[in-house]
């Protein structure tokens, strides 16, 4: 809980609260401004979508739309600008920055609070984001919302709606409704919880649910939200996966349905279940090692960078750069987990963090774009690591740890596998990713 100062203190370092956040701005726009790369790949989608919205024309892509739905409203009252699209990112980002703040100055104090804004400031993914045509960096601050919304213990209701609204930016982002119903839980279990969980959960999908009737109508694959589920499953778990978002069995006989464009969304969605079933049921072993293999590729210190063949400015600086940061917070972010491990509070960000990766190291695949959605979470329980670590330090060196030896000793420990696991990546990806970058 937040014990640094009372409600209605005023902060004497306000200036530096604007001042770090004007900071974090200033960075994301001259991000934006140096990019020169037009939309490509999934980009190209959205940007599609964004046309016809404009247009007035029928929604052109299976996603859901309420991205492109901003960008056609900016595009009707200014016209159309890339560098102007992206500058709608860099509003976004900073917003994130500021409720990656209050959540973790309401949850974990005043300092706490300053250097999660810090971290937000200058964290390089979400400075790349900016500069690139996609719904996670709108999702993300939606997402965060929702966080700040149930650690102040605001209403249900609205906290519900605001999780639709992700939702309807990235569909992957119902992936954190049971992080956030066992928060509840956690949070009000002696206050009731199950009517809060209720409003919570019916307001979430009463938000979504024109967009489920939509695609119902149209025949789509039966979904809540987007009709790639399926797809997604397969990428995962196939004879030619990796365990990162590799599409190699396009190459072979067995995967040429995928890209076959004489059959229909629901067709390829059903091959694409079988197939995967099929293969988690006769290959077990293999299955095992995939599981390592994403936990190995998703919990790494790796960048989206890595992902991503576009020109963008300063790319290699910036996925090193992203690499060091990542060295630092995740570690702090494991300190953090490990001090607050039954603060009701932090029980979200924790909770959002082990579901999506679950999820995804399981049912899906690894992929660095896959992790934007828990790194608020990352950020906030890691700016809570750092403001304990001068504290653990003093104590350290005056032989008064003993109390703290067994979370001490857990945050080492996965720290410790963290940078084992950065060996493994150096030595079997990294250079392969830094010479792409051309």
């Amino acid at each position: 809980m937040n014990t640094d100062a009372k409600p209605e203190e005023k902060d004497p370092a306000r200036p530096v609260f604007w001042g770090l956040l004007l900071f974090g701005f200033a960075l994301r726009t001259a991000y934006v401004f140096s990019v020169k790369v037009l939309p490509w790949s999934d980009m190209a989608s959205w940007d599609m979508a964004r046309s016809a919205l404009a247009a007035g024309l029928p929604y052109p892509v299976g996603w859901t739309p309420l991205y492109p739905i901003v960008l056609a409203l900016v595009t009707k009252v200014f016209g159309e600008s890339y560098v102007l699209f992206n500058m709608v990112n860099v509003l976004f980002s900073t917003l994130t920055c500021l409720f990656i703040y209050l959540c973790a100055k309401e949850a974990f104090g005043r300092k706490a609070g300053y250097i999660s804004l810090v971290l937000s400031a200058v964290y390089v993914d979400m400075i790349w984001y900016c500069g690139v045509m996609m719904a996670e960096t709108f999702g993300m601050l939606l997402l965060t919302v929702t966080v700040y919304l149930v650690i102040r213990n605001k209403s249900s209701a609205l906290g519900g709606f605001f999780l639709g609204l992700t939702c309807m930016v990235k569909a992957l982002f119902i992936i954190g409704l049971p992080a956030f119903l066992f928060w509840i839980y956690y949070k009000y279990k002696e206050e009731g919880w199950l009517k809060r969980a209720v409003i919570f959960t019916a307001f979430t999908f009463l938000t979504i649910l024109p967009w489920s009737i939509r695609g119902a109508r149209l025949k789509d694959t039966p979904t809540i939200l987007e009709p790639t589920w399926a797809d997604t499953i397969f990428v995962g778990h196939n004879p030619y996966a990796t365990g990162g978002a590799d599409f190699y069995f396009n190459q072979e006989e067995y995967g040429k349905f995928y890209v076959d464009d004489s059959l229909s969304k629901a067709e390829k969605s059903r091959i694409c279940l079988d197939k995967a079933l099929t293969f988690i049921r006769e290959n077990p072993w293999r299955e095992v090692q995939l599981f390592f293999l994403k936990i190995s590729k998703h919990l790494s210190f790796v960048s989206s960078f890595s992902f991503y063949s576009g020109d963008y400015p300063a790319r290699k600086t910036m996925f090193v750069l992203s690499l060091l940061e990542n060295m630092i917070i995740f570690p702090l972010c494991v300190l953090g987990i490990a001090f607050s491990f039954k603060d009701k509070n932090a029980a979200g960000p924790i909770a959002i963090i082990a579901v999506f990766v679950g999820v995804f190291v399981t049912l899906f695949c690894a992929e660095g774009r896959k992790r934007m959605p828990f790194i608020p979470s990352v950020l906030i329980l890691a700016s809570y690591g750092a403001s304990l670590l001068p504290g653990v330090i003093e104590a350290v060196k005056k032989g008064e740890a003993g109390k703290m030896r067994g979370r001490l000793g857990a945050a080492a420990v996965c720290s410790g596998l963290l940078f084992l696991n950065l060996l493994y990546q150096v030595a079997t990806r990294y250079r392969d990713v830094l010479g792409r970058f051309h």
